[in-house]
């Protein structure tokens, strides 16, 4: 950092005196999303990255940002407005920027803290799948379909096993997150969004308040800042829906409390959740039209509309392109009455980050995402090259899930393959023994794809796959594995050339035929049917007189229950892998089955 930058740094901590307040001229204001939240967390990581577009190298400590006086009234906030004051260099640029925050994670909390108020998360997601049912069952009736949409009674039981897996990786990954390695995020994630979404969409006392949160807060923040030009509104998460939300009510109403909407000039939105609320939740914008006479005076002022920039990584579970969220606007006249401007070419994805938990949150960090934003709509600049995606990061999101299903059941396998070996004294060479191994994981690895798909995608697709990973997980096992490991292992199956794979077929066939019957069964039948295979072989390895067999029979019977855990644990995992893949990093089947369930008939105004 240069001296000027350094001398200039000294000066820029936030204070909140009328003198300072009367300086500000733009105003950005940060809303957080979904979780836990420290007051002032959101607008300091904003106030961040400015500080880094103008070449300051250092972090603010959040209680550089807490004001003299702060009135903790739960409905009333007054939250603090801060002078930014930008090296010399960047006064054209930032010079009269104020930084403020829309804080409404204590209103969740409040609910939280009853113990009794919001719906456990596995019962809640069932209601969200019933829902779904009835907005199928309704465009059949009014469109005249024959199918269904979606298979609810499977999508709901996949949804919850999920859940449950999520909690058993969070679980096994403990001690790597004590270690500092590693933090699997994902299902702290996923409980937040779905406590929060409860509060803001469904609880009309909670979630009534976060939206009043919002208006008041941008009203008193008007209200102070006398001198106040331009505001700029930068949203996560949950927080996009609330912003969104608060803005279209202030475009909506003659109010002159709401005077403070003629000055919003930018909207900036990351992990965005709206096409959800727009389709599962139409009551809440059923209400939301254009005012007139509020639009003629805009347009008649010559007000440039919203410019709202979109921003979405491919691997965040919660936010998604809004294109859903555009034909509302269009429908309902806000696109018209431009009001807003947001087209296709406002809407941006990339893969930036390399893990689901991680993709949500590291938005805020990102000094590229922010810097688009900031040159396209605060600066004026035109057209920026959108943010381009991190290779490194596609490549981690792409392979290391799927490679690490692949090692649960190496591993598995290499386990229970060492121990028979030792007991039965079947010295291999080590190339045999990778030979072995790797042919007898290939085998079960495509056993898993044909026996699970099923349950995760349509059926030619599901079929597809799953025959094709059998097919080859079969050749790989008749190719790799030495003769007399295929021989000992396929004549507990009666037939010495192919017992094994013909075995490996029925276990897939069954567990595919019960995902289809009875897909509460999860994972059972695999796991079961894959377990009686393995008691057939030590069976057959304990010949000719299996009740006179001289070693002891617990540690093949706990090796065996390892490896049936470690597989049981790599097909969870890869059913979370694989709906991440499909509906989450490729949105486009996610998105049609969304638009698919919105009203037949848009309301307009």
């Amino acid at each position: 950092m240069n001296q000027n930058a350094a001398h200039q740094a000294e000066d820029i901590t936030p204070t909140s005196s009328a003198d300072e307040d009367s300086e500000i001229r733009s105003l950005v204001v940060a809303v957080h999303g979904i979780g836990n939240q420290y007051r002032y967390a959101t607008v300091q990581a904003v106030a961040n990255r400015f500080m880094k577009r103008c070449g300051i190298e250092m972090t603010l400590p959040l209680g550089a940002f807490h004001p003299v006086k702060l009135i903790v009234e739960p409905d009333s906030p007054e939250l603090g407005a801060y002078l930014f004051t930008p090296p010399e260099e960047f006064q054209n640029d930032f010079g009269g920027f104020g930084f403020a925050e829309v804080f409404w994670a204590d209103i969740p909390e409040r609910a939280a803290d009853t113990k009794n108020t919001t719906e456990e998360s596995k019962a809640w997601a069932q209601t969200i799948v019933d829902k779904m049912r009835h907005f199928d069952n309704a465009k059949k009736q009014s469109t005249g379909r024959k199918s269904d949409l979606l298979d609810y009674e499977k999508i709901g039981t996949v949804l919850l096993e999920m859940i449950d897996t999520i909690r058993v990786i969070e679980n096994l990954l403990f001690l790597a997150k004590k270690a500092g390695l590693f933090e699997f995020k994902l299902g702290q994630l996923l409980t937040d969004f779905l406590g929060d979404v409860q509060i803001v969409t469904e609880y009309k006392d909670y979630g009534g308040n976060v939206f009043s949160r919002f208006a008041i807060t941008m009203e008193n923040l008007n209200r102070r800042l006398k001198n106040l030009e331009v505001i700029y509104v930068i949203a996560h998460s949950e927080g996009t829906v609330i912003s969104l939300i608060g803005l279209l009510k202030a475009l909506g109403t003659e109010e002159k409390e709401k005077e403070w909407v003629s000055k919003v000039k930018g909207l900036m939105t990351i992990g965005s959740p709206l096409n959800k609320h727009i389709v599962l939740w139409p009551e809440l914008w059923k209400t939301l039209k254009p005012h007139p006479s509020r639009t003629e005076g805009l347009i008649k002022s010559d007000r440039q509309p919203i410019l709202w920039r979109n921003y979405y990584d491919f691997g965040d579970p919660v936010g998604f392109d809004l294109s859903i969220t555009r034909d509302w606007l269009e429908n309902n006249g806000w696109m018209k009455s431009k009001l807003l401007s947001f087209g296709d070419d406002n809407d941006f994805g990339f893969t930036r980050y390399p893990f689901p938990g991680v993709a949500h949150n590291e938005y805020w960090k990102d000094d590229t995402v922010f810097g688009h934003f900031i040159a396209e709509v605060i600066l004026d600049r035109g057209k920026q090259d959108r943010p381009p995606t991190r290779w490194s990061a596609w490549i981690i999101s792409y392979c290391v899930p799927y490679l690490l299903c692949v090692g649960l059941v190496f591993g598995g396998t290499y386990l229970i393959y060492k121990t028979f070996a030792n007991i039965f004294g079947q010295d291999h060479k080590f190339l045999d023994l990778i030979r072995d191994v790797s042919g007898l994981t290939l085998l079960i690895i495509g056993i898993t794809l044909l026996g699970r798909m099923p349950r995760l995608d349509k059926v030619c697709r599901s079929m597809l796959i799953g025959i094709s990973g059998f097919a080859i997980g079969a050749f790989g096992y008749h190719y790799l594995v030495t003769c007399p490991t295929q021989h000992s292992l396929n004549s507990a199956f009666f037939n010495q050339d192919y017992g094994l794979i013909i075995a490996g077929l029925l276990i897939a066939a069954g567990a595919a035929l019960f995902s289809k019957i009875k897909p509460q069964l999860g994972m059972r039948p695999l796991i079961g049917l894959g377990g009686i295979a393995a008691l057939m072989i030590l069976w057959k390895l304990m010949q000719p007189d299996p009740f006179s067999f001289g070693k002891s029979i617990w540690p093949l019977v706990l090796v065996n229950a390892g490896f049936l855990y470690l597989w049981w644990l790599a097909a969870l995992l890869f059913d979370l892998v694989y709906v991440w893949h499909v509906y989450i990093r490729h949105p486009k089947r996610t998105i049609e089955v969304l638009e698919k369930l919105k009203p037949s008939v848009p309301s307009r105004i």
